[in-house]
């Protein structure tokens, strides 16, 4: 099922350029969500969910994404992406040896990131609760298919992203393969990465891959 994001809460220009704060390159307000209630008093693990998001949003605004892995640069596409890099995030967080406590709070500053901008675009409250719990439902239905397809196989892993990400778009066999691949590299790379350098906000993705040109 295709989410439904709030008008023009992504904007209307490339991806280096977008006016959502989880799209372009001011860091999320970190004063004002707390000011709404949606995060409690500053700590540490606090001051690092706020990294790890920026350093997750930074990643899916990547622009090879679009111009060569055929991501679509729309409302939808951009906050799909977002949500494979937050399922590669968590799932090395939710790990034995990981931070469980971490990843819930990166995954509070995400959506306290989408009710700050939906407030200042004047949605009210009402408004605001459903668009969250859509979501919230389309995040953690994301989730489950894309766990699914790393447990059963780059088949399964390439149909649950041509599904969601690729919903809205067509998208050519290499391209499906390279972001499969590129999932699997930025897992690996996230399971030999100290949960410890993770814990103080830093988390490394790997390039992002150029799908070969095949011929006609």
């Amino acid at each position: 099922m295709r989410m439904i994001l709030p008008g023009n809460v992504w904007g209307r220009c490339a991806p280096k350029d977008l006016r959502h704060s989880a799209c372009h390159d001011r860091n999320v307000n970190e004063g004002v969500l707390l000011l709404f209630g949606w995060l409690k008093k500053k700590d540490r693990n606090q001051s690092a969910a706020f990294d790890l998001y920026t350093a997750m949003v930074t990643q899916a605004r990547q622009p090879v994404f679009y111009s060569k892995l055929g991501v679509a640069d729309t409302l939808e596409g951009r906050f799909d992406l977002i949500l494979v890099h937050a399922f590669i995030l968590f799932r090395r967080l939710k790990t034995e040896n990981g931070d469980k406590d971490l990843a819930q709070k990166v995954f509070d500053v995400m959506f306290a990131d989408l009710d700050q901008n939906m407030r200042e675009m004047g949605i009210g409250d009402v408004g605001i609760l459903k668009r969250i719990r859509k979501m919230s439902e389309s995040y953690h239905g994301r989730i489950v298919a894309y766990e699914e397809g790393v447990q059963s196989g780059a088949a399964e892993l390439a149909a649950a992203l041509s599904r969601n990400l690729y919903a809205d778009t067509e998208v050519r066999d290499e391209q499906l393969m390279a972001l499969v691949g590129y999932v699997h590299d930025a897992l690996t790379m996230l399971e030999k990465q100290p949960v410890s350098e993770i814990q103080n906000g830093d988390v490394r993705f790997p390039d992002v891959p150029v799908p070969a040109v095949t011929a006609n």
